[in-house]
């Protein structure tokens, strides 16, 4: 990792990073389902891992993004972290507005198991190497 300027990717970079928000954002603007039954435990597994996936895969495109432009695996984690919280904040602010859906706090927490697994994984497969 090295940092000859902040942020150090070209415009093309980021188009993966734009692209899985956007699948984020589509599925958030899907009309919610009126349910008066309690959801069966599979429906829930199927709701709230939905959420865990799509934040592990932003979390490891926005640490791919950022890897040349912070000193230390630590800073692209963090930072990483940050961008995909502030975006899952707006996406369940998103879903307010969106006939049949909530946005819930609680789904933040899944969002951040994600994110979270993924910094994880990314902390140990950056290690520094030993000479």
């Amino acid at each position: 990792m090295r940092k000859d300027k902040f942020f150090n990717f070209s415009g093309f970079d980021f188009i993966p990073v734009v692209f899985w928000m956007g699948v984020i954002f589509y599925f958030s603007s899907l009309k919610g389902e009126v349910s008066i039954s309690e959801p069966s435990l599979y429906f829930y597994l199927e709701r709230k891992g939905a959420h865990v996936a799509e934040y592990f895969i932003l979390m490891i495109l926005l640490i791919n993004l950022f890897l040349r432009s912070f000193r230390t695996r630590l800073e692209v984690i963090l930072f990483s972290g940050a961008i995909a919280l502030i975006y899952s904040f707006s996406d369940e602010f998103h879903q307010t507005f969106v006939s049949g859906r909530e946005g819930k706090i609680s789904d933040i927490g899944f969002d951040l198991i994600g994110i979270t697994l993924a910094g994880l994984i990314a902390w140990i497969i950056l290690r520094p190497k030993k000479h």
